[in-house]
């Protein structure tokens, strides 16, 4: 979105525009109007609606250029007029990056009756998430005259990448016996913190100790589809910490997370009988149920869950 200003300067004049004034004129294509009126007259005003020029919003890891607002010459006595855009850039959050077309302070002449779109770019790395003001000071010069007027600033929105958890809904997570049946199941949830609907694809490992019992799998939406490792597209090599040759299962879970939403999907495992006919765990120590879920084309990896298997005499 951009903002239209138009400027009407007047030879001779250096003005200074506040945050309060008439109108003699009103100019807007979306969010501003500035106009600067017969120096006699004493009236400087301008307007901007929802209270800023431009709106941006950026997802963290992500960078966008924008449209800053477009600024037209109208000076009445045919002269070009130099324009710089100066952001108060102290308001830019720590993990935010912006750029204004001319805010190093190189100046864009603008010709009589022409008009210039100022371009700006935006970037978010690490930033925390929320909305951002930024005032932009408009420096106007033009042979025996100037103004300074103090615009509505650009409002900057960070969002954040989606998230992803994960939590024991039930099972026993430590003191656990050794070769006993043992069944848990966990919640995974997919949160979606941006303005927009995100179709996201959800993975993760079930290590070779555990059976996934599909009947008790359910997902509030999407499809998923589980398979051994060794099949491939998992990248396992059907080989346990403890030398079962049963293969570690895979998931995938493909989701649409509507805009503010969350989702989640829940599994069930339970301890296997390996090839030597025992029921797992036949050692004790400390096993992963599964990996860190992870979310394709995103960073980051959901808390993992672990419980422990007691130790019997002589172990």
């Amino acid at each position: 979105m951009k903002a239209l200003i138009v400027l009407v300067f007047l030879m001779g004049a250096f003005l200074i525009v506040g945050s309060s004034g008439n109108f003699r004129e009103y100019s807007s294509s979306r969010a501003a109007s500035v106009m600067v009126v017969p120096h006699e007259d004493e009236y400087v005003g301008f307007n901007c609606s929802d209270g800023e020029i431009t709106s941006v919003t950026v997802l963290n890891g992500e960078g966008k250029d924008f449209d800053v607002m477009t600024l037209e010459n109208q000076l009445i006595t045919n002269e070009y007029v130099s324009i710089t855009l100066e952001p108060a850039y102290y308001y830019v959050p720590a993990g935010v990056y912006l750029d204004v077309e001319s805010g190093t302070g190189t100046p864009v002449d603008i010709a009589p009756g022409d008009s210039h779109t100022f371009g700006g770019h935006v970037a978010a790395s690490s930033a925390t998430p929320g909305e951002y003001y930024v005032p932009v000071t408009i420096y106007a010069t033009w042979d025996g005259g100037g103004a300074v007027i103090e615009s509505c600033p650009i409002k900057i929105t960070v969002l954040d990448d989606p998230r992803i958890t994960k939590t024991l809904l039930s099972g026993n997570t430590s003191d656990i016996p050794m070769k006993t049946y043992q069944e848990w199941t966990f919640q995974i949830e997919v949160s979606n913190p941006t303005n927009h609907d995100l179709n996201l694809t959800v993975r993760d490992t079930i290590p070779a100790e555990f059976n996934v019992s599909l009947s008790e799998v359910s997902a509030s939406s999407g499809t998923y589809s589980f398979w051994a490792a060794s099949q491939g597209n998992g990248n396992g090599n059907g080989n346990s910490q403890n030398g079962n040759p049963h293969p570690a299962t895979k998931m995938k879970w493909e989701v649409s997370v509507p805009a503010g939403e969350s989702e989640h999907i829940n599994v069930t495992i339970f301890t296997r009988v390996n090839n030597g006919n025992q029921q797992e765990f036949t050692s004790c120590g400390t096993y992963s149920l599964n990996d860190g879920a992870t979310i394709d084309g995103y960073p980051g990896r959901s808390n993992g869950i672990e419980v422990s298997v007691a130790c019997s005499d002589g172990d």
